[in-house]
């Protein structure tokens, strides 16, 4: 399943707050696109700041934090 499709499935829209652990720490990130296939999310990072990308949510379970 992609991460739109994922997305959809979940009821996740533009502006949830998702929280994933992939073994080194949580990571938060906010949804700001949803397309056909792929999302866009921003991430904080402490290293980068705030940074938006693609995200494929695939390697990690993730729940819903707020909306």
């Amino acid at each position: 399943m992609n991460a739109a499709d994922s997305c959809r499935k979940n009821g996740w829209t533009v502006g949830t707050v998702i929280q994933g652990d992939e073994g080194l720490g949580p990571e938060q990130i906010v949804i700001t696109a949803i397309g056909q296939r792929s999302i866009l999310a921003k991430e904080t990072n402490d290293t980068t700041g705030v940074t938006e990308s693609e995200w494929d949510l695939s390697f990690r379970d993730w729940e819903k934090v707020s909306e």
